[in-house]
C-alpha cells in the first residue's frame, strides 16, 4: 500500500513509541499546518498518535516531527478549513500553547476523527 520509503518511516515512529500507551494512531494523516508558522510552510502526510501524555506527529518526507504536550492543548474543533486549506471534510484542529507561552494551533485530517476528539476531550477534562 505505502512506498518503502513511508512505510520505513511509520515503522521507526513505531518502533519510537513501542513501550508507550498509544491511545489512538493514524499512519496516513494529512497535516495541514502549524498555524504559527503561517500559510506557505510545510504541509504532508504521517503518522499521528496520541499517548496520555503527548500529542505526535512524525511526517514521513521531509522526516520532520514535532509534538504537543497533552497539558497545553486548549481545545478541539472540527473546522472544514485550516489557514485557507480544506479537503471539504472536517478536520482535526488542536489549539494549544506552544513552548513560548503563545495560543497556537494545528490541524489533520484523520480516519475516525470522532475518536480523535473523544481521547482528547477526555484527557484536557482530565488536565484541567
Amino acid at each position: 500500500m505505502f512506498h518503502k520509503l513511508f512505510r520505513r518511516r511509520i515503522n521507526k515512529i513505531h518502533e519510537k513509541y513501542k513501550n508507550e500507551k498509544i491511545l489512538i494512531i493514524d499512519d496516513i494523516s494529512n497535516f495541514f499546518g502549524l498555524e504559527s508558522l503561517g500559510v506557505w510552510k510545510i504541509r504532508g502526510n504521517g503518522v499521528l498518535l496520541l499517548t496520555e501524555e503527548e500529542l505526535f506527529f512524525g511526517m514521513w518526507k521531509p522526516e520532520k516531527e514535532f509534538s504537543i504536550p497533552v497539558s497545553s492543548i486548549i481545545e478541539i474543533t472540527n473546522p472544514k478549513t485550516h489557514m485557507h486549506r480544506s479537503v471539504n471534510r472536517p478536520l482535526l484542529k488542536v489549539t494549544f500553547k506552544n513552548k513560548k507561552g503563545e495560543i497556537d494551533s494545528a490541524a489533520w485530517f484523520v480516519r475516525e476523527l470522532e475518536k480523535w476528539n473523544e481521547f482528547l476531550n477526555e484527557l484536557i477534562l482530565e488536565n484541567k
